[in-house]
C-alpha cells in the first residue's frame, strides 16, 4: 500500500515556534491608543493666543507639519528658535536643518538662558550649555540632493530617541536652485528646463510626503520656513502682492498648518491662514492674510505678546479691492460703428431730409405722376 503524503497544517490556530520572526498581532483601535498615550503636549509657540486658536489644546500639534513663510527679517527664525528652546527646556531633543544660511548657536543659548529665566527659574533640566549641545542637532544641507538622501532615508542621526521637533529653514532656497520658478519663453526653451519645469511640483510632492511620514512615526511636530514671491493682482485693481515661496496642490493639501510673519510700520504680526488642514482664506483673494496675531521680539530674542493684542484679538484682515475700472472699449465694439449717437458734421439732417422728399414722391397721385411724366417727355422733345 502506497505511503499517504504529508499534510502540512497551514491553519491559523498552529502554534508559531518562538524562534519566529513574526511580531505578535496589535489590532488598530490599540495602536493609535498607544500612539496617542506616547505623545507629549503641543508645542507651545511662546504666543498664548496663537496657541489657543491653532488647536483645542492650545500648541501646533505634534504629528503634523507647520508651515511658517514671510519675507527676510520678519523674524520666522526668531519663531523656530523659541519653540526650539522652548522642547530642550522641557528635557526633548531637537533636529535643527539650516537650507539657507548658517544657524547661530550663540543666538540659541541667548534665548535659552533668558527664557529659563523667565519661566523655568526652578527647572534642574538641560541646566547647562553641554546639554542644550547633546540634545540639540543641526544639519546644513547645501543641495536639494543631500536634503532628499536625509529625509528619505532616515537614521537615529536625524531623529534621536526623545526627539520631540524638526525645524526646516528655508526650504525653498535649495528647491529654487535646482528647479526655478522663472519662466522660459516657451520657443526658447531647452529640453533640461521643460524637464525641470515639470519636476518641481513631483519633488515638493515626495518632500512633504517624507515630511509627514517622519512626524507620524517619530509623533514629533515638524516647522518648515520658507520664502516668498510676488504676484500681480489685476482684477481687483490693486498692486502686487507677496505669496508663499512654495505652493502647489501637492504641497497645500498636505501642509497642517501654515502662518504667515511679516512686518507692517514697524510692527510684527502672525496671520493664521491654514488650521487643522483647514484653509481659512479664499483661494481666489491673493494677499490675504488670514487671522493676525500682533507680537514682538525683545532683545534678547524672546517672542513676546503685543501689547495691541487685546485689541486685535484673532483679528481677521480682509482685502478691501479698489473700484473695478471700466474698459475702455468693450470686445464687441468697434470704433465709428454705425451704434453713434453723436452726430459731428450734420450729416443726419440732410439724410432726413431727403426721406422726407421721398415720402412726398411716393404719395404723389398716379394721375399727377404720368401728366408730370407726359409733360417731361413733351419738353424734351421739343
Amino acid at each position: 500500500m502506497a505511503a499517504l503524503p504529508e499534510v502540512i497544517d497551514l491553519s491559523t490556530q498552529a502554534n508559531v515556534p518562538p524562534s519566529s520572526h513574526r511580531l505578535p498581532t496589535v489590532s488598530a483601535s490599540e495602536a493609535l491608543q498607544e500612539l496617542q498615550n506616547n505623545r507629549s503636549g503641543p508645542l507651545k509657540t511662546g504666543l498664548p493666543l496663537l496657541d489657543s486658536y491653532i488647536s483645542s489644546s492650545g500648541g501646533i500639534e505634534r504629528g503634523k507639519t507647520t508651515e511658517l513663510w514671510g519675507p527676510a527679517g520678519a523674524g520666522k527664525t526668531a519663531f523656530g528658535l523659541n519653540a526650539a528652546a522652548r522642547e530642550l527646556l522641557s528635557g526633548h531633543k531637537v533636529t535643527w536643518i539650516d537650507a539657507a544660511t548658517p544657524l547661530d548657536h550663540d543666538r540659541l543659548h541667548g534665548i535659552l538662558d533668558h527664557l529659563r529665566q523667565a519661566e523655568h527659574a526652578d527647572s534642574t533640566s538641560c541646566a547647562s550649555k553641554e546639554d542644550y549641545k547633546n540634545d540639540f542637532r543641526s544639519f546644513t544641507n547645501s543641495t536639494l540632493s543631500h536634503f532628499l538622501a536625509l529625509i528619505l532615508h532616515t537614521s537615529q542621526t536625524l531623529t534621536p530617541d526623545g526627539i520631540s521637533l524638526i525645524v526646516i529653514d528655508g526650504i525653498n532656497t535649495l528647491l529654487d536652485i535646482d528647479y526655478p520658478r522663472t519662466l522660459f519663453a516657451s520657443s526658447n526653451r531647452t529640453e533640461q528646463q521643460k524637464w525641470q519645469a515639470g519636476r518641481r511640483y513631483a519633488i515638493l510632492g515626495t518632500i512633504i510626503s517624507a515630511l509627514n511620514k517622519l512626524a507620524v512615526i517619530n509623533s514629533i511636530a515638524v516647522v518648515v520656513t520658507t520664502g516668498c514671491g510676488s504676484r500681480m493682482r489685476t482684477d481687483s485693481g490693486l498692486g502686487s502682492s507677496l505669496v508663499p515661496g512654495l505652493g502647489g496642490a501637492e504641497w497645500d493639501g498636505r501642509v497642517w498648518n501654515r502662518m504667515v510673519v511679516f512686518r507692517d510700520f514697524g510692527s510684527r504680526f502672525i496671520g493664521l491662514q491654514r488650521c487643522q488642514g483647514r484653509s481659512l482664506i479664499s483661494r481666489e483673494e491673493i494677499g490675504e492674510v488670514g487671522k493676525l496675531f500682533p507680537f514682538d521680539i525683545d532683545h534678547n530674542g524672546l517672542l513676546q505678546q503685543s501689547a495691541s493684542a487685546s485689541i486685535t484679538d484673532g483679528l481677521e484682515a480682509k482685502i478691501i479691492s479698489s473700484p473695478i475700472k471700466p474698459r475702455k472699449r468693450t470686445f464687441d465694439e468697434v470704433a465709428d460703428s454705425e451704434g453713434e449717437d453723436v452726430d459731428e458734421y450734420g450729416w443726419a439732417d440732410i439724410d432726413d431730409d431727403a426721406v422726407a422728399v421721398q415720402g412726398a414722391v411716393g404719395n404723389t397721385p398716379d394721375g399727377a405722376a404720368e401728366d408730370g411724366a407726359q409733360q417731361d417727355t413733351n419738353t424734351t422733345n421739343d
